[in-house]
């Protein structure tokens, strides 16, 4: 027995006049656009890393310049410094004594116990130094500050604590966070990037993608680099700054001689995607296969045959 063929059935229009668009063939292009602002290549944080403690000054603030060894902030160290000049006094005067000694007839048992002495003088000595010097944060590098945390005298700070944070501004690159980790999925490494910064275009590539990205057991940075794209910018003025952004645009994908139709004709429902086929003063449900889309412009893989007209929706 022949099987037959059952046809979707033919849909009256309503009184509105039909919208008509033809399926014409063409070329598709997608992109991603956006903002990507400039950041340092090269940072480093400061924390304390012996342990923490009371705030006696903080000597720079966001956007100052240091260089490597500067005093960012400094904690309360009691008269510490004092005690070390003193200490250096004491250490000055075991070694006049041990020098004395050894230059005098003493016995070898006298000529030790100076030499404990100073030894002891020198410990102490290294001791207060270390601790004025666990008391002092400095700069890691050249560079900007970029973050400071804001502290003000007396306030507490813990061993470890990120305090600042210093950008070298001679290493500059952009990045991009997309609104969610699907629109990078087409994004590779070493796609040429366009960008326009102050009115100028420059050219770019991808250095960094989610796909590329460090692996990091911290959860936040995981979480960061599933969104972000680093890009680098090829001859790069002058006058750019850390914060400062230009606008991106990365080619995705581009077809040629497909069938194209605008996107307000390709219905949804239900994860079937479809178009009313106009025939005659009647119109038909097709189901579709959609290829590439654009705010604009969806390309149909399957379903659909150049020329024939389709309904748009209002």
């Amino acid at each position: 027995m022949e099987e037959e063929t059952v046809q979707p059935p033919l849909i009256q229009p309503t009184e509105e006049e039909l919208n008509l668009v033809q399926a014409v063939k063409g070329n598709i292009q997608t992109y991603l656009r956006g903002t990507a602002r400039f950041v340092s290549a090269a940072t480093e944080e400061a924390s304390f890393l012996e342990s923490g403690g009371k705030v006696q000054s903080v000597n720079v603030a966001v956007g100052d310049s240091v260089k490597a060894g500067d005093v960012l902030v400094e904690l309360d160290s009691g008269d510490l410094e004092l005690q070390l000049r003193l200490q250096k006094m004491n250490v000055e005067k075991g070694w006049l004594q041990y020098r004395q000694s050894k230059m005098s007839d003493v016995s070898e048992t006298e000529l030790r116990l100076r030499e404990i002495d100073l030894e002891r003088e020198t410990l102490l000595l290294e001791s207060m130094e270390s601790r004025l010097e666990n008391s002092r944060l400095y700069a890691p590098i050249d560079g900007v500050v970029i973050f400071a945390e804001t502290l003000q005298t007396g306030d507490t700070v813990s061993a470890h604590q990120t305090i600042m944070t210093i950008a070298d501004p001679a290493r500059i690159q952009l990045t991009y966070t997309a609104g969610s980790p699907k629109d990078l999925m087409m994004v590779e490494t070493g796609m040429p990037v366009q960008l326009r910064y102050k009115g100028k275009a420059y050219d770019g590539t991808v250095l960094q993608t989610p796909a590329n990205a460090p692996l990091t057991t911290d959860e936040i940075q995981t979480e960061r680099n599933a969104v972000l794209l680093i890009v680098e910018m090829e001859k790069q003025p002058e006058d750019v700054q850390i914060g400062h952004s230009a606008e991106m645009i990365i080619e995705l994908q581009n077809r040629a001689d497909v069938i194209l139709l605008p996107r307000s004709a390709v219905r949804s429902y239900m994860g079937r995607s479809y178009v009313q086929i106009a025939d005659g003063s009647q119109r038909r449900e097709v189901d579709v296969e959609v290829g590439l889309t654009t705010a604009t412009e969806a390309e149909i893989v399957s379903g659909l045959d150049e020329g024939q007209m389709v309904v748009v929706n209002h």
